[in-house]
């Protein structure tokens, strides 16, 4: 228990340290446009935590918006993951197929996702399968460099070894391959994520009828600015909470490995 509270501490105590100052900074400044942490933290809670009991005291809000916005996150970021990890290791595999496809994979990863966002409106309408192609679409292309960077990098006296005990193609695939080019895959992942958080706040704020971007946007028109940042905090811990759980099957996955540097 007293490791876990110096882990606690150890990881909270900056951010801790820098809501305090903010609280005494906007309170003394006392501006609507800049409400102190305090205020914020009301607004929170009176916005996504204010429902009935047998609910867990979810608003309504929380249950349209925030549900809206991980259902989106879910989804699209899954179809990234999978279909990014498929086409990667097809490239990976081929280096001819590699050849071929490379440019169209470097031009994903390097255009900003968000500008997908008028074309997928026009596409698709405003509803939920616009926000879910733009996060797939968006997100998909880390992924993919990752998987098929690490797939063409698997060391090849494993391969031959592999080969040389008989194993079939299937199973070099299975036994070898894979598991050289995880790490490779999950970094891709990670990154994904972090991009696929930004186009489901991003997709919601331009055009929506619910999630947290569409009520960040909402608070903003109606100048509740405390609210305005509730729904800040809420899209920060939503990509906290999903970073959180990428983390413990990152940890599964990649169990039994040597680990490089100091230890989390």
């Amino acid at each position: 228990m007293r490791r876990f509270l110096i882990r606690v501490v150890s990881y909270t105590w900056l951010v801790l340290a820098l809501v305090l100052v903010a609280e005494v900074l906007l309170r003394w400044r006392d501006s609507s446009f800049t409400p102190p942490p305090s205020r914020v933290a009301t607004a929170f809670v009176d916005l996504w935590w204010s429902g009935p009991a047998y609910r867990l005291f979810a608003s309504d809000e929380f249950v349209a918006d925030v549900g809206a916005s991980i259902f989106r996150l879910g989804i699209g970021y899954a179809l990234a993951v999978s279909v990014g990890t498929l086409v990667g290791v097809a490239l990976g595999r081929s280096q001819r197929l590699e050849w071929l496809c490379a440019p169209v994979v470097r031009l994903g990863v390097a255009t900003p996702a968000v500008v997908l966002i008028p074309i997928a409106i026009v596409l698709l309408g405003i509803n939920d399968r616009m926000p879910i192609f733009v996060i797939a679409f968006g997100s998909v292309w880390p992924v993919v460099f990752n998987a098929m960077d690490g797939v063409a990098n698997v060391d090849r006296l494993a391969l031959n070894s592999a080969r040389a005990i008989g194993l079939r193609r299937v199973d070099r695939f299975r036994f070898v391959v894979l598991p050289a080019a995880l790490p490779r895959i999950l970094a891709g992942a990670r990154v994904s994520l972090g991009i696929a958080v930004v186009l489901m706040v991003s997709s919601e704020l331009y055009a929506s009828t619910s999630g947290v971007g569409y009520q960040i946007l909402l608070q903003q028109q109606k100048f509740d600015t405390p609210r305005m940042f509730a729904g800040v905090v809420m899209a920060c811990a939503i990509g906290i909470l999903f970073n959180a759980l990428f983390g413990l099957y990152e940890r599964w996955a990649l169990r039994g490995r040597p680990t490089v540097g100091r230890s989390a």
